[in-house]
């Protein structure tokens, strides 16, 4: 994979953060907004948005990066995080922006893609948005703890 591409992927988190915050985004689910993008940039263009690389873990595909990127924007101040240590077995994150998306980083392709992804995925909760991701190809091919393959991402059917 190439290079990640830090100032894409904060902003990829604060649009994120903006456009599909609800009840149901947590960390396991802002993982899988980022595969679809990345995934179904790279299965349309050759190219992830984010530039990460992804492993196969037990609740689905994974960005290496995304913690850094994170703790980056929090100590930068543009996010706020909680974690909520009862709920649940796990715990939930909540996030809430403190900074603005700068959309004019991206190409019409990715503005578009992402505002898709939002739309569709807004309502879905986290159990949801973990099954699908197993029913694909990328993880589905790939063996916990590896490295998930973009070159099955041609086998994502959405949108």
């Amino acid at each position: 994979m190439s290079k990640v591409n830090v100032e894409k992927y904060k902003n990829v988190i604060l649009y994120f953060f903006a456009n599909c915050n609800n009840s149901h985004l947590g960390k396991t689910k802002l993982n899988k907004l980022l595969y679809y993008l990345d995934f179904i940039s790279y299965r349309d263009n050759g190219v992830s948005v984010t530039g990460d690389t992804y492993i196969h873990e037990d609740y689905g595909p994974i960005p290496v990066t995304v913690d850094e990127i994170l703790a980056s924007l929090k100590k930068e101040k543009k996010i706020e995080v909680d974690f909520d240590a009862s709920y649940k077995r796990s715990g939930k994150y909540t996030f809430r922006n403190k900074a603005n998306f700068n959309p004019k980083i991206y190409n019409t392709y990715e503005k578009t893609l992402l505002k898709k992804i939002s739309k569709f995925f807004y309502p879905w909760s986290t159990d949801k948005i973990i099954t699908q991701t197993h029913l694909e190809a990328p993880w589905f091919y790939s063996k916990i703890y590896d490295i998930v393959d973009f070159a099955y991402s041609k086998d994502i059917d959405i949108f």
